[in-house]
């Protein structure tokens, strides 16, 4: 409908990362219709394990990838790489202000269990999933900043 409605002979739809899911591409492909869109964090991660990407291609320059009859453009984005770094950032600060709290707390009551502050710690680490790269110790009734490790 839409090549009749506007006369155009080649069409091609532009949808943002989910507009355009496997269903429709199978149909647009039918009807002869191209499509642009973003693929998904795990669709990315699987084309990393099955070698058709490599991490080291999302470079400042333009990349260009074809596989079966699928064209795929990579660049990294420096605008969502300076969102990723504050968001870590803010999730540090997270742990690091809950720590300070718990230190505080053992500190004025010598009864309580270490422990349990350490396991809070942990699991806010885990929560916000930076157990990959950033550990805590503890040391006496301390729990320590936590280190950064990959």
């Amino acid at each position: 409908k839409a090549s009749q409605r506007f006369a155009g002979e080649r069409v091609t739809l532009v949808g943002d990362r989910g507009m355009i899911q496997s269903g429709q591409i199978e149909d647009l492909s039918k009807t002869g219709f191209h499509y642009i869109t973003a693929i998904t964090k795990p669709q990315i991660e699987t084309l990393l394990q099955t070698g058709l990407l490599q991490m080291a291609w999302f470079d400042d320059t333009l990349c260009e990838v074809e596989h079966d009859r699928v064209r795929y453009i990579l660049r990294r984005n420096p605008r969502r790489a300076e969102e990723l770094v504050a968001s870590r950032a803010d999730k540090q600060a997270s742990v690091e202000t809950l720590r300070q709290q718990l230190n505080r707390y053992l500190s004025e009551h010598p009864r309580a269990k270490v422990a349990t502050a350490q396991k809070a710690v942990r699991a806010k680490i885990v929560k916000l999933r930076l157990e990959p790269w950033l550990q805590m110790e503890l040391v006496s009734r301390t729990l320590l900043e936590p280190t950064k490790g990959n």
